[in-house]
């Protein structure tokens, strides 16, 4: 049986604001549990210190879960989703 690899994909901590204390905020989410993405595919775009940046699969795969809302808070290194390698 071959083993499943299950990226977890998180926050860049290399793109958010210098402060310590700024949280940032999910505007939208482009991919449900179950979708297939491609590498390069916008998965959600987040709200940082008056940009808006979007944060792309560096993966192929089966999106397996989503661990954000539309509005939430987040910080830099939240895990936000689970990409199964396919």
């Amino acid at each position: 049986m071959l083993d499943m690899v299950v990226n977890k994909i998180t926050i860049p901590k290399d793109i958010w604001p210098k402060r310590v204390d700024w949280k940032g905020r999910v505007v939208e989410i482009y991919v449900n549990k179950g979708d297939r993405v491609s590498v390069g595919e916008p998965l959600l775009d987040i709200e940082i210190e008056k940009a808006v940046l979007s944060i792309e699969s560096d993966v192929e795969g089966i999106v397996e879960k989503i661990y954000v809302s539309k509005g939430d808070e987040i910080s830099p290194g939240d895990i936000v989703m689970e990409i199964r390698e396919v």
